[in-house]
């Protein structure tokens, strides 16, 4: 169903990025940018936006793996039409649906090994969360209505996106990395993709896109020379972001706290809070 005042699309969607986490997304999607095409919808983008974008993600992954009500075109349009790329999860997951919705977008594989890939997203995404990690999470539930709406939608990709323990299950990884690229390859035409690691530098994604190399000056000679091409998000770089994610989070659940109850309550309901987790060892990949 369409909303009123909300357009189809603002922009054409160009390009697909048919690329699970940690596969170099983030830099692909900086790639992008620096080739004209603005923006990339990315993981980011549900981190900043989880009460508006996490639902429509939970529908679509529940339609995929749970036979639930499909995202209609005006759906997809709703949430991704001000963007001309998608990368990352949770696009990644619905690459070739995203493919048939969008048949003039042009789709780009992007590869990595996966035994190195496994390795990454074990020292990143599944790493262990301390306790103080689990104390914020729980103090952030409490006041802040977008972790609420992060953590449903999180759990939701966990069940259905990938059903099974990174941590102890690298067979189970592995194979449903190995599976989620098949299914790129099997159902999106071959004219239309094309397989690339962002190891291979600008040509191949330039050639494909047809579109000319990024140059730069150089500082000492005052020539135009190829630009690097941008390697981001490394497992330091990654923890980071995340850390300044929740510092936000945080920030506002203790603006709302305050504004609820008083400094006594929020005191005696942190440590309460606090007590309860250390009784039940609460841990988890969130």
């Amino acid at each position: 169903m369409k909303t009123a005042g909300i357009p189809d699309r603002v922009v054409p969607m160009k390009v697909i990025v048919c690329g699970v986490q940690r596969t170099g997304t983030l830099s692909m999607r900086y790639a992008l940018y620096q080739l004209g095409i603005h923006d990339c919808y990315h993981m980011h983008d549900v981190f900043e936006n989880p009460s508006t974008d996490g639902p429509l993600w939970t529908r679509a992954l529940k339609a995929k793996y749970a036979g639930g009500d499909p995202l209609l075109k005006e759906d997809w349009d709703r949430l991704l039409g001000n963007y001309q790329a998608v990368c990352d999860v949770p696009p990644a997951f619905f690459g070739p649906e995203l493919a048939e919705i969008y048949p003039d977008a042009k789709v780009v594989i992007l590869n990595r090994d996966p035994e190195k890939w496994y390795v990454s997203v074990l020292n990143s995404i599944h790493s262990k969360r301390t306790i103080f990690d689990q104390l914020a999470l729980l103090f952030c539930l409490t006041f802040n209505p977008d972790t609420r709406a992060w953590l449903s939608f999180g759990m939701t990709m966990f069940k259905y996106g990938w059903p099974f323990d990174h941590r102890t299950e690298k067979k189970k990884a592995i194979a449903w990395y190995k599976d989620i690229y098949k299914e790129f390859r099997e159902r999106i035409p071959a004219e239309r993709r094309v397989e690339f690691s962002v190891g291979e530098g600008w040509k191949p994604l330039c050639d494909f896109l047809e579109l000319p190399v990024p140059k730069i000056r150089d500082p000492e000679t005052g020539k135009l020379v190829e630009a690097p091409f941008p390697h981001l998000n490394d497992r330091f770089a990654f923890h980071a972001d995340n850390a300044q994610t929740q510092a936000a989070w945080m920030e506002t659940a203790v603006n709302n706290a305050w504004a609820f109850v008083g400094k006594a309550t929020l005191v005696g309901v942190a440590s309460f809070g606090g007590y309860l987790l250390w009784k039940s060892r609460l841990g988890g990949r969130f």
